[in-house]
């Protein structure tokens, strides 16, 4: 069945996984950018860009009420609370006066908190770290807009991995331009990883499956630790990997640093179950090889 989609955060790195997938899928796909560089790649892709900016509704509503579906997986750095209230304020607006029903909304597996060496599922109660705190009341008000008949689904994927940006794309940056790969802590923490066209398949799967009010684990079940996966980078760049202590990360990572500094399990069995979802990458550290050439490729990068 053919949608028409609106996507928020159309041309960043979960997004833009999020609008080839969907357009693949055969879905007509409205992305929300800000400028006609990103613009012209999302046509490209398959998807009609549309201009603007979650701040500043009167850009794009018109649009949003048309649209049978959202997909948000917009993020502002800067101020992450209070746009995403935004972006849940227009979609109210348009359920309540346009034909959006469906919404897939991504929140994240911090909202688990550190999860103390046990392996959670969705069932665990929710201990958010600090930096998305604000992230469980915004579910609550994702699933809310059931009362203005929305099937509202919540994601959330762990550390995504894959293409040339995220978290993952800023260590191989690193071991390239400084020959180090800095972990934080001791590295024994375990890190949820799943790669970005997985979580991308798990989307157009919620998007035609699902029933509202649902919310899902994405990980790709690997468990490694920190310090494995940076020096799995190390191995295949020639970098050297070092740790970053503790004490000096939340001083000038602040809450940000707690988040990395987290240890975290889960399994995501109830998204293979109930979504018929299985990712293709099970295992950052066995296919850094590829990961890194595919980086090194869209960096522009001569590849051996």
């Amino acid at each position: 069945m053919s949608l028409r989609v609106f996507l928020t955060g159309a041309s960043g790195y979960l997004g833009s996984a999020y609008a080839a997938r969907l357009a693949r899928a055969g879905h007509d796909v409205y992305g929300l950018t800000r400028n006609a560089e990103r613009g012209a790649a999302l046509a490209n892709a398959g998807v009609r860009p549309v201009f603007g900016e979650l701040e500043a509704a009167d850009s794009f509503i018109g649009t949003l009420k048309n649209c049978d579906a959202v997909v948000h997986a917009a993020i502002d750095e800067d101020a992450p609370a209070a746009r995403d209230q935004q972006a849940l304020d227009a979609f109210r607006t348009a359920a309540q006066d346009g034909r959006v029903r469906r919404l897939i909304y991504t929140s994240g597996v911090w909202v688990h908190g550190d999860t103390q060496g046990r392996v959670i599922d969705e069932s665990t109660p929710l201990a958010p770290l600090e930096l998305v705190r604000w992230r469980c009341a915004h579910e609550d008000l994702a699933v809310d807009l059931a009362e203005h008949d929305v099937a509202a689904v919540i994601l959330r994927p762990g550390i995504v991995y894959g293409e040339s940006r995220g978290i993952l794309g800023g260590m191989f940056a690193e071991a390239r331009d400084r020959r180090t790969v800095t972990y934080v802590g001791t590295g024994q923490q375990h890190w949820v990883m799943v790669h970005r066209d997985d979580v991308a398949e798990a989307v157009a799967l919620a998007l035609e499956h699902a029933r509202g009010g649902e919310r899902w684990l994405l990980g790709d079940e690997s468990q490694f630790t920190l310090r494995e996966i940076a020096e799995a980078i190390a191995r295949v760049t020639g970098a050297e990997a070092r740790p970053w202590p503790r004490e000096s990360v939340i001083e000038k990572l602040g809450a940000g640093g707690e988040a990395l500094l987290a240890s975290q399990k889960v399994t995501a069995a109830r998204a293979r179950r109930e979504l018929g979802w299985v990712p293709r990458h099970t295992s950052f550290v066995n296919e850094v090889d590829a990961l890194h050439r595919e980086w090194m490729s869209l960096k522009g990068t001569p590849v051996a």
